[in-house]
């Protein structure tokens, strides 16, 4: 890595800091820390299953809301992978909430034996 590369960019985000503190304040602190916490805290109720399905929408939830937001829209190609990633998610959740009542039934049986 060159060093005149380095000392560039070292520069910029010095720069960056010195001039949007508040933003940089409010982009660590709100859009990540406290969005983990809640992530966190919610996650307790609700199924590993239920909660990779979620993850798995995010890039979707995020075309919704840069197109909202912004005016922002996607390809062709984009769209077509939205589409995948619903489908996936959607074909994955009516598959798993047999299983998961199942499983539910089980596991409730199993506690109720001596």
């Amino acid at each position: 890595v060159d060093v005149s590369s380095f000392t560039l960019v070292q520069a910029e985000v010095t720069h960056i800091w010195q001039d949007h503190p508040l933003e940089l304040l409010y982009l660590s602190g709100v859009t990540t820390a406290l969005a983990n916490y809640i992530q966190t805290r919610a996650q307790q109720n609700v199924t590993a299953e239920r909660a990779s399905i979620i993850y798995a929408m995010d890039p979707v939830y995020g075309a919704i809301w840069s197109n909202v937001l912004l005016g922002e829209t996607l390809t062709n190609l984009g769209m077509v992978g939205a589409g995948l990633i619903t489908l996936a998610a959607a074909t994955n959740a009516f598959l798993d909430l047999g299983r998961t009542q199942n499983y539910t039934d089980e596991t409730e049986e199993a506690a109720s034996q001596p």
